[in-house]
């Protein structure tokens, strides 16, 4: 139930392609039914290319029906009508009796023949009759209530035609309930439109016919391929657009979250996911296919074997429950298999991204060896449960089709010893049908593990989108203006867990000011511009943007008004110009170029040979530290934001890079509020305000000639700096 539970979840993101789904659906039920009309239409061509000796061909069974009108007989009624004929139970029985072929009496007396069958027979044999001469004589109708017509033709001394039509209403006089004529308008309709168009067929046309029958097969072989084609194409069309719609809503989803929830999660599992959404896809278009269309078909064919050979069938639905005990003791594993297997794959996808990301070491300290052989571990590892799963999902396939050899075997069994007289068609098609009932039923049986590994694939995906953000976006959010106002930290506290990072930390920062932020490793700088920024929420204290607090306006607000310039510059695998237009998107080429230059970029930018469109590799890889940082500070200076944040952007550099860096920024502060964080010292001499931060704490503020003379935290940390 909770694979069935979970498709139904997949299923509501088809929603926006639930007219293809209904289309799909219809195509595959049509789909399904085709198979027993293909098995009838066999049958068909059978038994009319080779007649059993005995029975009546279809062509003659058609024939009679048109020139008689016989139609509608009671299949219930069947057996009773032919026991009073063979009884003799009044003299008109015993004469009809005696009009039927010996051959044929046998035929019809034969006890594996079907009740539709023996009406069939009996109807076209007392329609031979019609015009073989009178049927009445007083002695054979003394019990017989004759109608008002009958009585009118007996009085009339009939011949031809007319004869034919009295001896129709003798017999249905006689046999009222085994002959009686459709009750239903519906019915009475069709036949009076296909009687005439059967009337033209005759002994010179049964060539034609014969033809005729024979193309149901291609004709339905045809409707059979036409559905389960737009079946197939449908359900995969609305699958693959509903799992992109899963990738897009999951991926967009990652990009809501907090920062605190990639702390927490790697990079190279998260890569692993995403991949398992296209394992999804396939799963779960093959399982829409299947969940529609093979279950018709197994019940189609099973009404129609029933019909043919029901004791047969009936035998065989009683036996089918063992054939599913493999499948019970096997589907147990697929879902525990399927899980490990998973998770062993997004182990090797973190692998792989530590490694190829940080090849650098790998290379350095000769960890190559190591890491091969790490990653086989995983391979093979994964390799042991998926063939576990395989193995656990394949294995009730053929023990299902054994099981229905032997039931065939049997079949053939009981015909050869005891079974006599079926019709080379009904045994070729009831062959068929058990035949055709394999794959389908493979097919279903499959469906549980199928779900089941889909299910196991795409748990985690769901929890993910499941999972809610720590920095939720306000519900009524105001507008934010952060030109010429100040920066309020208010007694700002926050905790990485059970860590605590900042207490009580209170700080304004007026507008145009420089504000630089300094103190050993951990004392929690970097965490105040994070904050400010909203990848985290504080756990106590507000930050206020002039009179606003940052929580009451959106995200997007907020990151507009503010440029970011960080030790660690990321640069997209693109051109120049895309990495730097990020800074403001449709910014024209001029504004490009401005920037370039205002970072004081343009000259190593001329230097290549495709300018501006030079591709700077993955994270800027094919430019050196300085370039990386210049074209970060060109796309701050594009943003034109009002607020920057500095976070230690000269501290990797060196001198000749950091005077040139230093230059841009001195540029790109003018006129913005900055918070800057440095370790470099001798880069914030000209601070407006320095604060000097220990253990999440603000110990000291001032200029710089202030604290030096203070002789406190930031004279010593000065001192460790420039001591020789």
């Amino acid at each position: 139930m909770k694979s069935f539970a979970y498709l139904l979840r997949v299923l509501k993101l088809a929603r926006p392609y639930r007219v293809r789904l209904v289309l799909g659906i219809a195509c595959g039920f049509l789909a399904g039914l085709t198979n027993p009309m293909l098995l009838g239409s066999v049958k068909l061509v059978v038994d009319t290319v080779f007649p059993t000796p005995g029975t009546p061909s279809l062509a003659e069974q058609v024939q009679q029906m048109a020139s008689s009108r016989l139609v509608g007989a009671d299949v219930k009624a069947a057996p009773a009508l032919l026991s009073q004929l063979q009884q003799g139970t009044n003299e008109f029985s015993r004469f009809l009796w005696s009009q039927i072929p010996s051959e044929r009496q046998q035929w019809l007396a034969a006890t594996n023949i079907t009740p539709t069958q023996m009406r069939d027979g009996l109807a076209f044999f007392l329609d031979t009759t019609l015009t073989n001469g009178p049927f009445y004589q007083p002695q054979r109708f003394t019990a017989v209530s004759l109608s008002a017509e009958a009585r009118r033709l007996i009085a009339q001394n009939p011949r031809g035609d007319d004869l034919t039509r009295l001896n129709r209403l003798l017999l249905q006089a006689a046999y009222p309930q085994a002959l009686a004529q459709p009750k239903s308008a519906f019915t009475r309709g069709l036949v009076l439109r296909v009687v005439p168009v059967l009337q033209q067929i005759g002994p010179h046309s049964s060539r034609w016919f014969t033809l005729l029958v024979i193309c149901t097969i291609p004709l339905a072989m045809l409707l059979r391929g036409l559905t389960s084609y737009l079946n197939i194409y449908l359900m995969n069309w609305v699958s693959i657009r509903a799992i992109m719609d899963l990738r897009e809503r999951l991926f967009a989803h990652l990009l809501a979250l907090s920062a605190a929830f990639f702390n927490r999660m790697s990079t190279g599992e998260l890569m692993s996911r995403f991949t398992e959404v296209q394992i999804l896809q396939g799963t779960i278009s093959n399982s829409l296919v299947v969940i529609i269309r093979d279950p018709i078909t197994v019940f189609s064919l099973l009404a129609y074997l029933v019909a043919l050979q029901p004791r047969l069938t009936l035998v065989a639905i009683v036996v089918f429950p063992i054939t599913l005990i493999p499948f019970v003791v096997y589907a147990r594993k697929v879902r525990k298999t399927s899980s490990a297997m998973y998770a062993q794959y997004a182990d090797m996808g973190k692998l792989l991204h530590e490694t190829f990301t940080g090849y650098r070491v790998v290379k350095a300290y000769n960890l190559e060896h190591k890491m091969v052989e790490e990653f086989r571990r995983t391979s093979r590892t994964a390799i042991g449960f998926f063939m576990g799963m395989l193995r656990s999902a394949e294995l009730p396939g053929p023990l299902i089709e054994f099981f229905g050899a032997l039931g065939v075997t049997a079949f053939f069994i009981y015909l050869a010893l005891y079974a006599t007289g079926p019709t080379p068609g009904d045994l070729l098609s009831f062959v068929g049908g058990i035949f055709l009932m394999y794959a389908p039923i493979k097919n279903i049986l499959k469906l549980h593990a199928q779900l089941e590994q889909a299910n196991a694939a795409s748990a985690f995906l769901f929890d993910l989108l499941e999972t809610k953000t720590t920095v939720p976006e306000p519900a009524q959010p105001k507008p934010l203006k952060a030109v010429g106002v100040p920066l309020h930290f208010d007694n700002v506290s926050f905790a990485y867990g059970e860590k605590p990072v900042l207490a009580d930390f209170t700080l304004t920062v007026h507008p145009g000011q420089l504000v630089a932020l300094v103190g050993s490793s951990g004392a929690g700088k970097t965490t105040v511009t994070s904050l400010l920024l909203r990848f985290y929420d504080p756990t106590q204290g507000v930050i206020r943007i002039g009179d606003t607090d940052i929580r009451e306006v959106t995200t997007a607000d907020l990151r507009s008004q503010v440029a970011v310039v960080t030790q660690e510059t990321i640069l997209f695998n693109d051109t120049i110009r895309a990495n730097v237009a990020l800074g403001r998107p449709g910014a024209t080429d001029a504004d490009i170029e401005a920037a370039v230059r205002g970072a004081h970029a343009w000259e190593f930018v001329a230097d290549k040979p495709q300018g501006l469109d030079t591709i700077v590799g993955e994270k800027g890889v094919n430019l050196s530290g300085g370039q990386r940082q210049r074209l970060a500070i060109a796309r701050a200076i594009l943003k034109q934001a009002p607020i920057l944040l500095l976070d230690e952007a000269t501290s990797a550099l060196d001198t000749g890079s950091e005077r040139a860096v230093q230059a841009a920024l001195d540029d790109l502060m003018k006129g913005c509020t900055t918070l800057c964080i440095a370790h470099r010292l001798s880069t914030i001499h000209h601070a407006d305000v320095i604060v000097v931060m220990d253990q999440g704490r603000i110990v000291e503020t001032g200029t710089h000639s202030e604290l030096i003379q203070r002789g406190g935290t930031y004279q010593k940390l000065y001192e460790m700096q420039f001591r020789k």
